[in-house]
């Protein structure tokens, strides 16, 4: 029987943000503070996994990083009626994104102006 291996660790979030080019890493800026214009009590804390905005307890959003995909958590309902032309994806169901259960990746220009559109009506 053969062994499995493992070596290495997962990046943090901070070195995936390093490892991005630079327009990811600008759409990942506009996105960031885009979020924190809508309050000036909207904080940002940074984790080895994610970037996650909060209004006093209340989590408003989360970017997260796999690859060269950036992903936006919102504090939106998925299945509102208003969001269903939007490629939202319904992570209610785990614990960790229980806050902000809409998801949506932002892989091409179109989705990245589809996710500030929806950052306006948080």
């Amino acid at each position: 029987m053969t062994s499995l291996v493992i070596s290495g660790t997962a990046k943090s979030y901070i070195e995936k943000l390093n490892a991005l080019d630079a327009d990811k890493l600008a759409q990942v800026n506009q996105i960031r503070e885009a979020i924190l214009a809508k309050d000036k009590k909207v904080h940002e804390r940074i984790s080895k996994k994610c970037a996650t905005f909060n209004l006093g307890r209340k989590t408003v959003a989360k970017i997260s990083i796999n690859g060269k995909c950036i992903r936006v958590h919102l504090a939106l309902d998925p299945g509102d009626e208003r969001f269903a032309t939007y490629p939202l994806k319904d992570l209610s169901e785990k614990t960790s994104y229980k806050d902000v259960p809409a998801m949506i990746k932002i892989s091409s220009d179109l989705a990245f102006r589809r996710a500030l559109k929806l950052i306006a009506a948080l």
